[in-house]
């Protein structure tokens, strides 16, 4: 199966290069980056020798009005063979399937031109994001995945209203798989995408891992580039990035790493969420990496 992924960066060196080990490993043949005039390194690793043969950097016109994952489309379009399939995805987002490898969606997507493949927030034991946040890492200690989503009405005027269970808790809506020949576009925040054939349900265990809480110090830095998204994108609904425009308020107020320890689970809940469904222990990250 020829496939690809596409995604944007945005100072986010502390995991680029394990999501593209992870997808190269997966056998897909190129990651096709829109980068947002990073400056923490992380272009510069895209564009190193290790990776110049799978990476391809695509231009970054300017953050506002942005559609970056239709002009990513569009690259692939141009790029790509008319067989290929492509994956749109965050750089803290990465594949699983039973084997580990890209072969176990090939049969599969045989039958249709697109799916919607489901996601599910990853986090670890609050003790580790307290007192060693370096182990905050999907080879390490990020391995609680939860199971059970909490389904939320969202209010833009209550943002700050304390969240039972915590965001991280959250349903997460899934991030679209696509043959480009067939696609005609791709919805906002990749959940979507509008094609000229059909869509088929993701294939059994191919799922998406999402690795949103890594180190507080990260979680900071995105909270200040999205407050700098939103001032050049003020036409957005209120309801668009809700969480986002949450954290925003509450690093402003001061109370940022108050909410940043909530999305770990309590050292002592965690054997009872476990048993009842809520988490499940996800090794694969982590064992992969150990045996490399």
């Amino acid at each position: 199966m020829n496939a690809i992924v596409a995604t944007t960066t945005w100072n986010c060196v502390d995991l680029i290069s394990s999501f593209l080990v992870h997808y190269q490993r997966l056998g897909f043949q190129r990651v096709l980056v829109m980068d947002f005039n990073s400056v923490d390194g992380t272009r510069d690793l895209l564009t190193s020798d290790e990776w110049r043969s799978f990476v391809v950097v695509e231009p970054f016109p300017g953050i506002t009005g942005l559609d970056s994952s239709n002009l990513l489309l569009a690259s692939a379009k141009r790029s790509f063979p008319r067989d290929c399939w492509c994956l749109f995805c965050d750089p803290d987002e990465f594949l699983i399937t039973p084997s580990m490898t890209i072969s176990d969606v090939s049969a599969h997507m045989k039958c249709g031109d697109s799916c919607v493949l489901p996601r599910f927030n990853v986090t670890a034991e609050r003790s580790i994001a307290q007192f060693d946040q370096d182990r905050l890492t999907a080879e390490d200690a990020l391995t609680l995945r939860i199971d059970r989503q909490h389904q939320r009405r969202i209010d833009p005027h209550a943002l700050l209203e304390p969240l039972d269970p915590p965001w991280i808790f959250t349903a997460m809506p899934g991030k679209t798989f696509v043959s480009i020949t067939a696609a005609i576009a791709i919805g906002d925040g990749d959940h979507t995408a509008a094609t000229a054939g059909t869509a088929v349900p993701a294939p059994d265990g191919v799922y998406l891992l999402h690795y949103p809480f890594r180190s507080f110090r990260s979680f900071a830095a995105k909270i200040e580039l999205a407050e700098s998204d939103f001032a050049a994108n003020q036409d957005l609904p209120a309801t668009y990035g809700w969480q986002l425009r949450r954290w925003i308020e509450l690093a402003r107020r001061g109370q940022l790493f108050e909410e940043y320890l909530c999305q770990f689970v309590p050292d002592q809940d965690i054997e009872r969420l476990l048993q009842d469904g809520t988490l499940a222990r996800e090794w694969r990250i982590a064992t992969r990496r150990q045996r490399a």
